[in-house]
């Protein structure tokens, strides 16, 4: 998962940074490599540590890092392959919402080795929801908080989504129909 979560962040602070700054990130971290691949082994911690300097570097607390990378895995145009396998997930958010235990088992067939967050949601009430995280990387509650504001944009949903403490993010739905909605198609577009 650091592979996966190091390239992210590559792309991430590459496309919306620039080149420099992702190269001034690498220096500080006195990484012998700018370039990341998915398949790829590192570190643990590395992803993390990563992050650390790229905070450092940009001036802004780690946490906005992460959580901004997931909004980008979410809206990026490169990305769209994120943003399709979450839609699949159902009609509304809180379908959506209710697909994420299957997240980690969707993203296996896409990549077998992939080692991904244990995911558990909890339903308070039709509106209230706790999500439990679990994963050694110290960033990906925040990523996932990234990614379920981004995808909460995407269905035209109006939310409060916070991080609680280390491993959940509570998720508070003000208004399912609050803008149009993103369009989704199940087939991919013509080109």
């Amino acid at each position: 998962m650091d592979a996966l979560m190091l390239r992210f962040l590559q792309g991430y602070v590459r496309d919306t940074f620039g080149a420099a700054l992702w190269h001034a990130i690498c220096q500080r971290g006195g990484l012998s490599i700018e370039t990341f691949e998915p398949m790829l082994r590192y570190p643990p911690g590395l992803a993390d540590a990563t992050a650390g300097h790229a905070a450092a570097v940009l001036g802004r607390p780690v946490e906005s890092i992460w959580e901004d990378m997931g909004t980008y895995l979410v809206t990026s145009s490169g990305h769209e392959g994120v943003r399709r396998l979450l839609r699949f997930g159902g009609v509304g958010f809180a379908d959506f919402l209710h697909s994420l235990e299957e997240l980690p088992g969707r993203a296996r067939l896409a990549m077998p080795d992939l080692d991904m967050p244990e995911i558990h949601l909890t339903e308070c009430a039709a509106d209230r929801f706790v999500l439990e995280c679990r994963s050694p990387l110290g960033g990906t509650l925040r990523v996932l908080t990234g990614m379920l504001t981004a995808m909460a944009d995407d269905y035209g949903t109006l939310c409060l989504i916070d991080p609680v403490g280390e491993d959940r993010i509570s998720i508070r739905i003000l208004d399912q129909d609050h803008a149009v909605a993103r369009r989704f198609d199940l087939a991919l577009p013509e080109t």
